[in-house]
């Protein structure tokens, strides 16, 4: 048989009607027969032990492999098993709750044989229902915490139809060279279901690897699907900033400032981006209708008075559940306690309890900030000393407009 240049590497605990999805889509989108899928059932109980192995098979034939575990040894460990077992020369970890599209991998074959294999590359990531952004890299704040930059922003919008060289990227979607993944000893596994990528990717970084998000290729994400994938992030998180201290710089005001944007913090010392075309602006300028407010921020989607517009003129319409994911939009974009307030509100009275524990969660997190003045100068202190060791003059130009028009 034929030796695969490409392994497709799909971990999975549960979930069938979603792995079952991602299969047929990786089917359907992708021609020729140079590619192997290696499935690793994670000690699932629901039909996955079943039906997997019979789908792969009748879409695969002998190029699929699945592999069933007697219990769940979690994400990273899976995919290190995966690596061991395949005959790529190139490794693509791929979560289940995705779907691949038209010419996805392309892009990325096309990207690997332009470039050394010292390179790891990620797909730009999209929610399948909305076709905005999940994924094109992850960035890192004046606080040291990990971004999704442009999370949420339109397909169409212009700074997501770019490539990235970036710092970190998912696992979710990641394209690896197999001798690179061998040799930096694979994913870390003490890790459990979150941060394994960071790692790895920090690990690429050290070794004189580089990391390109490649936006012509998409796949679609769900997101964060498999029972129990936040319970462990506080222990992850602490154990990756011990192995990774200090390789990674905060950037997300960088990226900001490349793309025509600049980054501010709110009132609780939260990073966020803003758009300076539209600081001289005020709602005169808004047009009138939902529909011409949704054109709008599709093409401006960090203008907080559009989507407070829009919000209300939906709900006006009787479109409270556009209403509610308007309000969430701008919440999110351009935070500020009112709206977080709206999105509690009308959430409740949707009966959402996803947007409704959301916008709980940020109340409570700005608010608790702005109750202890001393712990966000305390904080502002430590980040000003870190942009003047590394000489970051953007860095110090935010931390001294929050000092002159917050604190004072």
């Amino acid at each position: 048989m034929r030796k695969p240049y490409l392994s497709i590497i799909i971990p999975a605990f549960n979930l069938w009607e979603f792995t079952r999805g991602c299969l047929q889509s990786l089917y359907e989108h992708t021609r020729g027969s140079f590619f192997e899928v290696i499935f690793i059932d994670n000690g699932s109980t629901d039909a996955t032990p079943v039906d997997c192995p019979l789908l792969g098979r009748t879409l695969f034939g002998d190029n699929f492999k699945f592999i069933r575990l007697a219990e769940n040894i979690n994400f990273g460990p899976a995919c290190n098993l995966g690596a061991e077992k395949a005959r790529g020369e190139l490794l693509f970890f791929l979560n289940n709750d995705t779907r691949a599209t038209e010419n996805w991998v392309i892009p990325l074959l096309d990207f690997f044989r332009k470039n050394s294999s010292s390179y790891v590359c990620s797909p730009l990531c999209l929610f399948p229902e909305s076709g905005r952004v999940q994924h094109l890299g992850i960035a890192f704040d004046a606080g040291g915490g990990l971004k999704h930059p442009y999370f949420l922003f339109p397909r169409s919008h212009l700074v997501v139809n770019k490539n990235r060289k970036i710092q970190a990227l998912s696992a979710a979607a990641l394209m690896v060279s197999r001798k690179i993944f061998l040799e930096l000893g694979c994913f870390y596994p003490d890790y459990v279901n979150g941060f394994e990528d960071i790692d790895f990717c920090c690990r690429l970084r050290k070794a004189g690897g580089r990391l390109h998000l490649e936006y012509r290729s998409v796949i679609e994400h769900f997101a964060s699907m498999t029972p129990g994938r936040n319970k462990r992030d506080s222990e992850n998180l602490n154990l990756v900033n011990t192995r990774c201290c200090g390789w990674f710089k905060t950037d997300l005001h960088k990226i900001a400032r490349e793309d025509g944007f600049r980054c501010e913090f709110t009132p609780w010392l939260e990073m966020i981006m803003v758009d300076p075309e539209l600081e001289q602006l005020t709602e005169h300028y808004l047009p009138e209708t939902s529909e011409e407010l949704a054109i709008l921020l599709n093409e401006h989607p960090l203008w907080g008075a559009a989507y407070d517009k829009i919000t209300l003129r939906l709900m006006e319409e009787g479109k409270s559940i556009e209403a509610l994911e308007y309000a969430y939009l701008g919440s999110f974009h351009c935070p500020e306690i009112k709206r977080f307030k709206r999105v509690k509100e009308l959430a409740q009275k949707e009966g959402d309890p996803d947007k409704a524990n959301y916008a709980a969660a940020r109340l409570v997190q700005a608010e608790s900030a702005l109750l202890a003045p001393e712990q966000l100068e305390a904080a502002l202190n430590r980040i000003s000393l870190a942009a003047e060791k590394m000489n970051d003059e953007e860095l110090i130009r935010i931390c001294v407009n929050f000092r002159n028009n917050i604190l004072q």
